[in-house]
């Protein structure tokens, strides 16, 4: 099977991280030229401030690169990282963290999942292989995967999932 790398899809989240990294660094610029010019020491909080803010940005759009488990049957692949918080009528929630990893995976093919969040960026419409890269989830949320029926669920609730590596659900 050729490796799948998703250079277009990082690309996307290269200029959202881009994007969302403009105001801080030029909140750090604006209070550098306003320190260089009036002197004011107190300004330099201000760079301090948009510092964090960029560092913060960094860490909501790391992506990671993982590895999906070689299985002869069916499986299902958690779509994001975080932990199962229920599991009740063959529907699996998983919550993610503020400065969990961003990206967003397959699942796998009759998987139904719902993901509720603020910044929710998806790259490819149709997948083809569990586990490969298909958007970006840049802040906290909350995941929903729905499993079939003649699927047996492989996790607990309080479990750590990591984004197209954990098996959900066996076929």
């Amino acid at each position: 099977m050729p490796e799948y790398t998703p250079v277009e899809h990082l690309t996307k989240i290269q200029k959202l991280k881009y994007k969302a990294a403009f105001s801080p660094i030029l909140l750090v610029i604006v209070s550098f030229v306003l320190n260089m010019i009036y002197g004011i020491d107190q300004i330099k909080y201000l760079s301090i401030f948009g510092l964090i803010w960029y560092i913060i940005i960094i860490i909501q759009f790391r992506i990671r690169r993982n590895y999906p488990p070689k299985r002869k049957t069916e499986i299902a692949l958690s779509p994001i990282y975080g932990k199962v918080t229920k599991i009740e009528d063959r529907s699996i929630t998983i919550k993610k963290g503020f400065f969990q990893s961003a990206d967003i995976r397959y699942a796998g093919q009759n998987i139904e999942v719902t993901i509720k969040s603020k910044q929710v960026n998806y790259f490819e419409k149709q997948p083809s292989l569990a586990g490969i890269l298909i958007g970006v989830i840049s802040s906290s949320g909350i995941c929903i995967c729905g499993i079939p029926e003649d699927w047996k669920i492989e996790l607990n609730v309080g479990d750590k999932v990591v984004a197209g590596e954990t098996i959900l659900a066996v076929k």
